[in-house]
C-alpha cells in the first residue's frame, strides 16, 4: 500500500502528468486511487514505462534496484554508483511511481532480471534460500564475507593468482559460476573457503551481492553510460536541396502515373484486401521501378487517401474522388499532402514481401498497420533533426542514437534502414541530411508551409524542348506540367537527373494518339516547344503512325442480334419501343446492344417479336435453362461491370493520429480528459475508504477492483459465501450468492449456492462483492 499512499499524497496537477507520462494508466478510467496504484505497479505497465527510459533514466533504475536491498537511496548514492549525476533521473523515476520513497516498485525489479546490472543474490537473500534448501551441501559454514572494498582487500593479500583471475570473471557478472566433472577449480576452492563465493546449487556457485560491489569500488557501471559518437559527414545545402527536390518531384510523378494506370485498369482485391503479385508486376512495369519501389508508391497513394475500392463482384483499388482534387494541385502542395500522410500513417510497407505464418504479405492489406510505425518514423526524423545541420547519418548510425534514446524500445537495425529508405524516396533527406522541409514537418508545420519549403528548392521548370534527328529529345531541367504531361504521352523516357532524355517511338506515338489528340495538332505542340525546326523524321514517324491508327476500331458490347433480312435489322434500328436497348448496326444483318442479352430477350418479345437465344457455338438454344440466366449481367447473372468514379468507392482507412500510437501504443488523452479522469479516481478513493469501514464494521460491500479481489481471494481460502453483483453480456447487473472456490488467471470459479451450479466469471465482470453475514 506504499504506492497508493504516495499516490494520495500527489496533488491533481501531478497526478495528471502522471498518467499523461504514462498513458496504459489512464485506459480504461481506474476507479480510485487504489485502482490507480494496482494497475501503475503492475509487471505489463511498468515494462511499458521501462520502454519510455532513456539510456541513463535505465541506468540509474537497474542501480537503485541493485541497492535499495542494501542501503538508503539517495541522488548522491546512486551518482557515485552509475558514475554521473542521478538526481534528474532519480526524480523522474519518482514522478513515473516505478520509485516510491527510494525504494523500487516491486515488478521494477521483477522487469530488470534476477540479476540487475550483472549482481547476484545478497547475502541475506542467499541465507534465507541455504535455509529452505533441499540441496545438500556437506561443509561448515561459511566465514563472514568482505563488503567493503577494503576488508576485500585484506583477504585477496594472500589470494592465489587462480582465486583472483575467477572473482575478476565473477565481478562485472555474470556472477554465477558452474563447477564442471573435474570437481572444484582451485581459485573457486578458495574463494569458497573464505566467505567470496556461496553455494547456489551443489555444483553452482555465485558471488554475493555485497562482495561483488566491494570488488567495482562500490560502483553498479563500470563505466558511466554515453551517447554515441558517430563519425558522420557533412553536406553542403545546396547538395541537399537538389536532391531532396529530386525525390520529391520523382515520388509525385510515380503517384500521378499509378494514379492514371489504376484508373484505366484497376488493380483487383485479393481476398485479404491487398494487391497480387501480377497486378503489383504489372504496376511497377507501367511505372519502370522495382516491385518493391510499387509497392512503397501504392501504399503511399493509399496513405494520402488518393485510393479505394470499387466493383460489385470483384473489388479494385481505384483512384478515390479526392485524387481528382490532388491532381489539380501544384507540385509542392501534392508532395506536402504525401509527406503528411506518411508521417501520420501506421503502414509499414518494408513488410510487403515478407511471410507471416507461412502467407505471404501482399500490397495495401490491412494487416500491414503496425501501431509503432507512427513514433518510429517521428523518432528517426528528430534523431536526424537533433544532429548538426547538413549531418548525413546512415542507419547504423541512426539505430545507434534511437538505443541511446530508449534502449528497451528500439526498432531493429533493418526496420531504421527502412525508414531511412522513405524518407529518401519522399526526399524529406537529401544525400542522407535532413531538409528544412522535414524540420517543418516535425514542427508540426502546416500543409502550406512544408509545400513552400519544398517549392523554394524547386528549380524554375523549364518550357523548351531540344529535339534531335535520331529521335531523341532533351529537356534543360524541370519540365513545366504541359510539357511534361505531354512529354509522358507520347515519349519513352531515356533518363532522369538535372535534364530529362526522351525517346520518340512509334509505340510512344501511338499513345499520344491513343488519348485523342490528332497528328498535326501533337506537331504543332512540340514546335511550340522546341528552339529549332522539328526533325523530317520525327514529322514522318508521326505521320505514319497517325495514317495506321484506328484501322481496326474496338468497342464494347453485351449481346448482339444476328437477323435473316437487312430489312428486319433496319425495322429494329427504327423500333421506338427498343431505343432502351442503345442498338449499333454493325452490318445490315449483324446489331450490337448495350444491354445483356436476357434484356434484349425481354424487350424484343414485349415488342411481339419472337427471337431465339443463340449459344456461344451459334447454335439455337431452345430449351433447359430461361435464356435470361445463360448469361453473366442479367437478373440471374454474376454482376454488373464496373465503370468510372462509382459511388460506391470505399476509401482505405483514414491515417492514424500521431497521439494514437505512443511509445506505450495508447491513445494519449488530453489535459481535459486528464482532470475529469483525476476527479473521478478522488471519487472513487472516497468510496474505497467507506467501503473499508464498512467492512470492519461489519457490513463489507467492495466496489473497488482491488478489494473485490481480496475479499474474493479471501473467501475461496476461508470457504465462504459472498453476494456478487455480475454484470452480463447486455450490462445488465444481476446479484448472486456464491462460495468462491478459486481465484486465478483474472477468472473467479465460484458455486452458486442458489441454482447449485458452478460458473467461472472474469474478474472485471464483478462490480461488487459483499460478505455474507453470519448473525
Amino acid at each position: 500500500m506504499e504506492l497508493v499512499a504516495a499516490l494520495n499524497e500527489r496533488d491533481d496537477a501531478t497526478l495528471a502528468a502522471l498518467l499523461a507520462a504514462r498513458p496504459d494508466l489512464a485506459s480504461p478510467t481506474p476507479s480510485s486511487l487504489t485502482s490507480l496504484a494496482a494497475r501503475a505497479g503492475s509487471r505489463l505497465s511498468v515494462d511499458r514505462a521501462l520502454a519510455g527510459l532513456g539510456t541513463v533514466e535505465l541506468a540509474v533504475a537497474e542501480a537503485v534496484v541493485a541497492l535499495a536491498p542494501l542501503e538508503e537511496i539517495t541522488a548522491a548514492r546512486l551518482s557515485s554508483a552509475v558514475g554521473l549525476d542521478a538526481g534528474p533521473s532519480l526524480e523522474h523515476l519518482a514522478d513515473l511511481a516505478l520509485v516510491v520513497d527510494g525504494t523500487p516498485v516491486a515488478p521494477l525489479a521483477e522487469a530488470l532480471g534476477p540479476h540487475p546490472v550483472g549482481l547476484g543474490p545478497t547475502l541475506a537473500e542467499l541465507d534465507e534460500t541455504a535455509q529452505g534448501s533441499t540441496h545438500a551441501v556437506t561443509e561448515p559454514s561459511p566465514p563472514s564475507a568482505p563488503t567493503t572494498p577494503e576488508e576485500l582487500r585484506a583477504v585477496l593479500i594472500d589470494a592465489p593468482e587462480s582465486a583472483v583471475g575467477t572473482l575478476d570473471a565473477l565481478t562485472w557478472g555474470p556472477p554465477v559460476g558452474t563447477i564442471g566433472s573435474n570437481g572444484m577449480p582451485e581459485g573457486a576452492g578458495w574463494l569458497l573457503e573464505h566467505g567470496l563465493l556461496r553455494h547456489v546449487t551443489p555444483t553452482q556457485l555465485v558471488l554475493p551481492r555485497e562482495v561483488a560491489l566491494a570488488a567495482r569500488e562500490g560502483r553498479t557501471h563500470r563505466e558511466p553510460p554515453r551517447p554515441p559518437e558517430l563519425d558522420y559527414r557533412t553536406v553542403p545545402a545546396h547538395v541537399i536541396d537538389a536532391e531532396a527536390a529530386r525525390a520529391a518531384e520523382e515520388i509525385v510523378r510515380l503517384v500521378r502515373v499509378l494514379l492514371e494506370t489504376w484508373q484505366d485498369e484497376g488493380a483487383r482485391v485479393l481476398r485479404t484486401g491487398g494487391v497480387g503479385v501480377r497486378e503489383l508486376r504489372r504496376t511497377a512495369a507501367a511505372l519502370d521501378v522495382t516491385e518493391q519501389r510499387a509497392a512503397l508508391v501504392a501504399e503511399l497513394t493509399a496513405m494520402a487517401g488518393l485510393l479505394s475500392q470499387d466493383g460489385d463482384e470483384q473489388l479494385t483499388w481505384v483512384p478515390a474522388r479526392t485524387a481528382e482534387d490532388w491532381l489539380a494541385d501544384p507540385l509542392h502542395l501534392q508532395w506536402a499532402q504525401l509527406v503528411l500522410a506518411w508521417v501520420d500513417s501506421a503502414r509499414t510497407p518494408w513488410l510487403v514481401g515478407t511471410r507471416e505464418g507461412g502467407n505471404l504479405r501482399s500490397t495495401l492489406e490491412p494487416t500491414l498497420e503496425r501501431s509503432w510505425a507512427v513514433e518510429l518514423r517521428r523518432r528517426v526524423l528528430r534523431a536526424l533533426k537533433e544532429m548538426p545541420e547538413g549531418a548525413a547519418l546512415d542507419a547504423d548510425q541512426v539505430h545507434a542514437l534511437l538505443s541511446w534514446e530508449r534502449p528497451r524500445a528500439t526498432a531493429p537495425e533493418t526496420t531504421v534502414a527502412s525508414v531511412l529508405i522513405e524518407t529518401d524516396v519522399l526526399g524529406l533527406t537529401g544525400a542522407g541530411a535532413l531538409t528544412e522541409a522535414a524540420r517543418r514537418l516535425l514542427d508540426r508545420g502546416s500543409e502550406e508551409s512544408i509545400g513552400e519549403a519544398l517549392r523554394s528548392t524547386l528549380p524554375e521548370p523549364v518550357s523548351e524542348l531540344l529535339v534531335q534527328g535520331d529521335l531523341t529529345a532533351v529537356v534543360p531541367g524541370r519540365p513545366d506540367p504541359d510539357l511534361g504531361a505531354l512529354l509522358e504521352h507520347c515519349t519513352d523516357v531515356e533518363s532522369r537527373g538535372s535534364g530529362l532524355t526522351v525517346r520518340f517511338t512509334a509505340a510512344s506515338v501511338r499513345r499520344a494518339l491513343d488519348t485523342g489528340i490528332a497528328s498535326e495538332e501533337l506537331l504543332e505542340r512540340l514546335k511550340g516547344y522546341s528552339r529549332t525546326p522539328l526533325p523530317q523524321a520525327l514529322e514522318y514517324l508521326v505521320r505514319d503512325a497517325a495514317r495506321r491508327h484506328g484501322q481496326v476500331k474496338v468497342g464494347a458490347a453485351n449481346s448482339y442480334l444476328r437477323v435473316e433480312d437487312a430489312a428486319i435489322g433496319a425495322e429494329l434500328m427504327a423500333n421506338p419501343s427498343l431505343t432502351g436497348l442503345r442498338l449499333r448496326a454493325l452490318s445490315p444483318t449483324v446489331l450490337a446492344s448495350a444491354a445483356p442479352p436476357g434484356e434484349v430477350l425481354k424487350s424484343l418479345r414485349n415488342a411481339g417479336l419472337a427471337p431465339v437465344p443463340e449459344g456461344p457455338g451459334g447454335a439455337a438454344m431452345t430449351s433447359g435453362a430461361p435464356a435470361a440466366a445463360a448469361w453473366p449481367g442479367t437478373a440471374a447473372g454474376p454482376g454488373r461491370a464496373m465503370s468510372g468514379f462509382s459511388s460506391r468507392r470505399r476509401p482505405l482507412g483514414a491515417p492514424t493520429d500521431p497521439g494514437a500510437a505512443a511509445s506505450t501504443y495508447t491513445r494519449r488523452p488530453d489535459a481535459e480528459e486528464l482532470q475529469r479522469v483525476v476527479a473521478r479516481m478522488r471519487a472513487g478513493e472516497e468510496q474505497v475508504h467507506r467501503d473499508v469501514e464498512r467492512r470492519s464494521a461489519g457490513g463489507p460491500v467492495a466496489t473497488d477492483p482491488v478489494h473485490a479481489l481480496e475479499v474474493l481471494r479471501d473467501s475461496a481460502a476461508a470457504g465462504e459465501s459472498v453476494d456478487i453483483v455480475v454484470v452480463g453480456a447486455l450490462g445488465t447487473p444481476e446479484q448472486r450468492r456464491v462460495r468462491p472456490l478459486s481465484v486465478e488467471g483474472g477468472r473467479v470459479r465460484m458455486a452458486d449456492l442458489e441454482r447449485e451450479t458452478e460458473m467461472t466469471v472474469a474478474i472485471h465482470r464483478i462490480s461488487a462483492v459483499a460478505t455474507v453475514s453470519t448473525t
